[in-house]
């Protein structure tokens, strides 16, 4: 081999050697890419792909290189260097595609885990304030009005108690339930913490119809509400102003049941 290489022109040894340095190229980034997948991410369909590449790259390879020593013919050169070396683009396009696809499903994923409260499935307490701050900011510019409300779970410490935390757990999702069912789809359900609710009604300039609506959905649950509402621009303009003065509500609401107190449902022993 190496007397037919100092046999050839200029020419073909520039065009020879660019050759085994793309093939080479080509060939550490599918080994090292096969290294990450199996080492990394550990995904069957990605490696599967990342081999098949491998594989078309050294049939292309080495029938490109060979054709310089002893020439193939038209259709050995078709087969096996340019759609051998074709594959290897296919599979290693879809490798990188399909990689890109989990990416953005992971992405995806961390994002709803982000934004969503891991029991209840409702929103969590970030992503409220910053549904709170986009209707403050729409306040602002067009002067769209929108209420805040705040719901404590009565008793739920009882129940925990006594029942443990796994029926006060249910509790909460049917409490999560019943909330998301009271509101439209424009509106933000979300749990603040504990068992304490928010709720965002955009568009909602006063309570007229909220709390009944709010009641009639949880009589069906195993406990009670005790809730506090204000509206923008009638009780403040900023997120804590709206929380505070609902929170406060909330809390005059419990204490005022408080000389009400009943014993808890028989369902809750269910």
């Amino acid at each position: 081999m190496l007397q037919t290489f100092a046999q050839w022109s200029y020419n073909t040894k520039v065009l020879f050697v660019s050759h085994v340095l793309l093939e080479g190229a080509l060939l550490v980034w599918v080994v090292v890419s096969i290294y990450m997948a199996t080492r990394f991410f550990r995904d069957r369909i990605m490696v599967t792909l990342l081999v098949l590449g491998l594989v078309s790259f050294i049939v292309g390879a080495t029938a490109h290189i060979y054709d310089y020593i002893r020439p193939l013919s038209l259709w050995q050169h078709v087969f096996l260097a340019d759609l051998a070396h074709c594959g290897g683009y296919i599979f290693l396009s879809s490798s990188i595609g399909y990689l890109v696809y989990r990416y953005l499903k992971l992405h995806e994923a961390l994002k709803r885990e982000a934004t969503t409260d891991f029991l209840t499935s409702l929103c969590n307490r970030r992503y409220f304030y910053r549904r709170l701050a986009e209707a403050i900011e729409r306040y602002q510019k067009h002067g769209e009005p929108f209420g805040v409300a705040v719901l404590d779970v009565d008793e739920l410490k009882e129940i925990n108690d006594k029942y443990g935390h796994l029926r006060g757990d249910e509790i909460l999702k049917e409490i999560a339930q019943a909330l998301r069912r009271a509101v439209r789809a424009s509106d933000c359900v979300a749990r603040f913490g504990g068992d304490e609710f928010v709720i965002l009604f955009v568009g909602a300039p006063n309570e007229e119809g909220l709390i009944e609506r709010l009641q009639r959905e949880i009589e069906s649950c195993a406990t009670t509400l005790s809730i506090g509402m204000a509206f923008c621009p009638k009780d403040g303009t900023t997120a804590d102003e709206l929380i505070t003065t609902a929170d406060n509500r909330m809390y005059k609401a419990k204490m005022d049941k408080a000389g009400k107190k009943k014993p808890l449902p028989a369902e809750v022993l269910q």
